[in-house]
């Protein structure tokens, strides 16, 4: 078999990821207004599950009330019976991959650009924080997700705790135990309620790439602390910070996405193939020399079979996250294996697909064919329509 490390196995508190490529979380903003589940949001994740991948994240799901328009919610048990629709529909196209939801707690943005700040939080508001994260973690169980991942990365509320930014001067900031103490509560929480045989995971920054953010010196630390406390698996990812965000446009709110830290999150075209992997590498090596044997998520760029399978065999990461090249084609994961690799329609790191989530637009890839909300199926590459990329943008 071509790839065998990208097509082995791998276990995880007994459950069983049939290879080695999580898509990892994206949103998409196929959910109603209010964050329920639509027929083209399950459209979206039954493509992607036809492919062949070997995990699933369902997109960051919100576990707070606040309004957070097209997002996909997990706040109360109004949400329940859609959820528990989309995990069928995604066993019904295909019943291997392993379906994850990513739970999330975000800081709240104004369009005056006023955006909320950890040090905001008074203490009596934190347990909330840690309850809403609970609850969710017992609704995503109960629809019949097979794992959860915590988000603790980019610009959300855990993140910011993490971050060196958290210039709280209680217990919950300052130095580094400080800053992981509200992370920690929220992940002994959702692992209370997951129980033992349950896999819970969390993804972090390697890098927060802001002047007064998290280094891969501070991420290892992290990284080694929760595997101590059983994490099953560490997503790593990197940026999409407001510390060094533009200027918002008029009756815009501020977006991460929009300064370095953010073009450092989701990689453009003129970054090199696989920019993140050295972070990745760096929480493995030394979560490793811990004693521990959590597996790694490496992510950022990977954009060929050749480069996901010497990534795995040279022991840089244990799994392979892939979002917008899943986006791009569903069908990346079922084209290597058949050795058809010629035939994936390949991600040209364009970001049509991130800037419209920052418009608040329904996130679509520029390579599908006008008017689609879903990849084609099946994908070939002449079916892809030309992007309006610079010219210079590798196809």
């Amino acid at each position: 078999m071509p790839y065998e490390n990208i097509f082995s196995a791998i276990t995880m508190r007994g459950v069983a990821l049939p290879n080695r490529l999580m898509r990892t979380s994206m949103v998409s903003g196929l959910a109603t207004e209010d964050g329920f589940v639509t027929d083209l949001l399950k459209q979206r994740y039954e493509r992607e599950a036809k492919g062949g991948v070997g995990s699933i994240v369902v997109e960051a799901a919100v576990i707070l009330p606040s309004r957070s328009s097209y997002n996909l919610r997990i706040s109360d048990d109004r949400f329940t019976e859609g959820l528990r629709a989309l995990v069928d529909a995604i066993r019904q196209a295909n019943p291997e991959p392993k379906i994850g939801i990513q739970i999330m707690h975000f800081l709240k943005i104004a369009r005056s650009g006023w955006r909320q700040k950890v040090e905001d939080f008074k203490p009596e508001e934190l347990p909330i924080i840690v309850e809403q994260h609970a609850a969710a973690a017992q609704r995503a169980k109960s629809v019949g997700f097979d794992f959860i991942e915590i988000h603790m990365a980019h610009a959300y509320t855990l993140a910011s705790f993490l971050s060196r930014s958290n210039k709280r001067t209680d217990k919950y900031g300052g130095k580094l135990e400080n800053r992981m103490r509200l992370p920690i509560e929220v992940y002994r929480a959702v692992r209370k309620v997951a129980g033992d045989e349950f896999p819970v995971g969390i993804r972090i920054n390697g890098e927060d790439f802001t002047v007064d953010g998290n280094t891969l010196f501070q991420s290892t630390r992290i990284a080694r602390r929760f595997a101590r406390l059983g994490v099953d698996y560490i997503s790593v990812s990197a940026g999409s910070r407001f510390e060094d965000a533009a200027t918002p446009q008029p009756n815009m709110p501020p977006d991460p996405m929009s300064g370095y830290s953010g073009h450092r999150m989701s990689p453009w075209w003129w970054f090199p193939d696989m920019t993140h992997v050295y972070v990745a590498e760096g929480i493995r090596r030394y979560v490793r020399d811990g004693g521990f044997d959590v597996p790694v998520v490496a992510a950022g760029k990977i954009k060929t079979p050749y480069q996901a399978e010497q990534i795995l065999k040279e022991g840089r990461a244990d799994l392979i996250g892939l979002c917008r090249a899943l986006l791009c084609d569903p069908d990346w994961p079922v084209k290597a294996r058949q050795g058809r690799e010629k035939e994936i329609v390949r991600c040209t790191a364009c970001n049509w697909c991130l800037e419209a989530d920052s418009r608040f637009e329904k996130v679509t890839c520029s390579r599908w064919p006008e008017g689609k909300l879903a990849a084609p199926d099946p994908f070939l590459p002449q079916t892809a329509r030309p992007s309006e990329l610079p010219e210079n943008a590798s196809l």
